[in-house]
């Protein structure tokens, strides 16, 4: 999702595709293979990170097996911080 006016981007990450740590597994047949797509996976999600934020961008990645409630809430909490910045002191 893209909320362009506020500069936030959020990914859903899938588990298989992003290698996720918690729920990650290999097949069996061409593991080898695998291990280098969602490996390149993973460096081109920091990649896509580092430079949305070097061009100003909030980036948020979420897991797709995170509950979509606390996911929407952290994404609230961040358009609302960055619609209404607190001054600085």
């Amino acid at each position: 999702m893209v909320f362009p006016t506020e500069r936030l981007a959020v990914f859903v990450d899938g588990c298989f595709w992003h290698g996720c740590r918690e729920h990650r597994t290999l097949p069996r047949s061409n593991a080898s293979f695998w291990r280098q797509k969602i490996e390149g996976t993973r460096e081109r999600d920091q990649q896509q990170v580092a430079w949305l934020e070097a061009a100003g961008w909030t980036v948020i990645r979420l897991w797709e097996h995170d509950l979509p409630e606390p996911g929407a809430q952290r994404v609230i909490e961040i358009l609302d911080a960055l619609r209404n910045p607190t001054p600085e002191t």
